[in-house]
């Protein structure tokens, strides 16, 4: 009887031990599962997020875009032409005598001119006055002039010459020769051409020949 309780006690054990085993590895598998639903929620995560950074990366760029296009466009600009008629400035050499009438003195002046005959026309009438007490014209005021003509590089002054613009055998020639260096300093004039009231005369004021045309 007393062997039959030990026996009893024994088989009780043994299952009781048996029922903790079996519960042991029957709990052991559920810890992996629970990793896995944890790291697949994790993974989960950087995917939902993930295309709200792309969209906002995408929005952002398009944002960029925008103004960068907008600033190739061109501008109209406007350029102002020179026309022909307008006029034009120059610094030319112009030449006078002194008091004692020893020579040629040149001066620089600046002359505005419309038009090339213009040109000539201003480059005259700076001969008939200097601005300077010390240099004295050799052509007078008191000389007009009819007409001033260009023609494949000669030019052709025709003047008037009253009385009391006349001078004598030395300021004559200084007159000549001031007025050919003035005009000839020009490029475009091969020739020179000096007519007294449209006549080609043999001397400008009596003293000194006169050559039709004048050369350089």
């Amino acid at each position: 009887m007393h062997k039959k309780i030990v026996i009893a006690g024994l088989l009780a054990l043994f299952a009781i031990a048996g029922a903790g085993c079996a519960s042991k590895e029957t709990a052991a598998p559920a810890a992996p599962s629970q990793e896995t639903k944890t790291s697949a929620a994790q993974n989960s995560t950087p995917e939902q997020t993930a295309p709200d950074s792309s969209t906002q990366s995408a929005e952002n760029n398009g944002a960029s875009q925008t103004p960068a296009s907008s600033s190739t466009e061109p501008t109209n600009t406007k350029t102002d032409t020179v026309k022909s008629g307008d006029r034009q400035t120059q610094q030319i050499t112009v030449y006078y005598t002194d008091t004692q009438e020893t020579g040629l003195k040149e001066q620089k002046k600046e002359i505005t001119y419309p038009s090339e005959l213009e040109k000539f026309q201003k480059a005259f009438e700076a001969l008939q006055k200097s601005g300077n007490s010390t240099l004295i014209p050799l052509w007078s005021e008191k000389i007009s002039v009819h007409k001033i003509k260009l023609d494949n590089g000669a030019l052709t002054f025709d003047i008037s010459l009253p009385d009391e613009a006349r001078l004598g055998a030395g300021g004559e020639e200084l007159a000549i020769d001031a007025l050919k260096k003035t005009m000839f300093q020009f490029k475009e004039v091969k020739t020179l051409d000096l007519l007294v009231d449209g006549q080609s005369l043999e001397s400008l004021m009596g003293h000194v020949d006169l050559d039709h045309p004048m050369n350089r």
